[in-house]
């Protein structure tokens, strides 16, 4: 069969059946464009083999981040695993006989994470950054923040929401995550309040929970969707406000998750409920913080017996 047939299927399958995220659509379809431009548009599946890999790998290492260095190993592994899925795609639907089996790619030993977050000093500095001029758009940032931090959401899962979704009484509410699990996730009394005072200035009636500035013309016939806050503007307003407070460390949306996610455990909680909380499917990838709490009993542990 050939390639691009095969990867053309593929794709139909994550969106038709998967119902995979258009983020994660993209993210497929480069990766697997990229491979098709490597390995040639006629290339046949029984024609695949590890030289042909180490020729996508080679491909993969040459690519340039937006800075002009190597992109990183993380990133790598983005072009990678997209390939692997589509090759257990194809074994599982009997394309070819004589095809190479995904776990002959191997995955690149990505670098070690820095998931410590913020500290509660920078926290407070980036939510006591200087607001924007405009009123409803500094209220805006700041319950973005606010919600950012005490909900641990994705971005991803942020931007999705709509004002229907969120109940600022019960300050709780369902959310769709990744791999198209709900579950359910809770906000603070502080980040209610500033979601109340966004929400106030609103003269609209679109379901967007978050909207940029900018009306358009096509607005009222898409609902709002055409101004729906994207994560690329959320991503950049809060890499500002870090600069902007002093921050040395990138500060990101991912980044406030982090904090989520250290704060809760330095306060006590458990690691299956910060699990639930961050949705992760399993407690393995929760296991990344834990460290940073190890460092906290190490304190509590000189505090109470060194001397003794």
């Amino acid at each position: 069969m050939n390639l691009s047939d095969a990867v053309e299927r593929y794709l139909r399958h994550l969106h038709n059946v998967q119902n995979a995220s258009p983020y994660t659509l993209r993210n497929y379809s480069r990766s697997l464009n990229l491979f098709l431009e490597t390995m040639g548009e006629d290339c046949q599946l029984s024609a695949l083999s590890l030289d042909k890999i180490d020729d996508f790998r080679d491909r993969i290492f040459s690519l340039k981040s937006q800075r002009g260095g190597r992109i990183s190993r993380s990133t790598q592994n983005l072009y990678l695993v997209p390939v692997r899925a589509f090759l257990k795609f194809c074994h599982r639907r009997g394309l070819e006989e004589r095809l190479i089996a995904p776990d002959k790619i191997e995955l690149v030993k990505p670098d070690p994470r820095d998931v410590a977050g913020l500290t509660l000093d920078e926290l407070n500095r980036l939510r006591h950054t200087p607001p924007s001029q405009n009123e409803m758009i500094a209220l805006r940032d700041q319950a973005i923040i606010e919600m950012l931090f005490s909900t641990g959401l994705r971005i991803s899962e942020l931007c999705r929401l709509d004002r229907e979704n969120v109940h600022l009484k019960t300050r709780e509410f369902a959310v769709l995550g990744k791999g198209k699990k709900v579950r359910t996730v809770f906000v603070t009394e502080r980040a209610a309040e500033a979601l109340e005072k966004y929400l106030s200035l609103r003269t609209d009636n679109f379901p967007p929970l978050f909207l940029n500035a900018r009306p358009r013309k096509d607005e009222f016939e898409t609902k709002g969707e055409s101004r729906r806050l994207t994560r690329t503007a959320i991503e950049v307003m809060i890499r500002k406000r870090g600069r902007m407070a002093g921050i040395t460390k990138p500060v990101t949306p991912h980044v406030l998750r982090h904090t989520f996610a250290t704060t809760l455990l330095r306060e006590g909680a458990d690691l299956r409920s910060v699990q639930e909380f961050l949705g992760h499917a399993n407690i393995s990838t929760t296991q990344i913080y834990t460290h940073f709490v190890n460092a906290d009993l190490k304190k509590t542990h000189r505090k109470f017996l060194e001397g003794k």
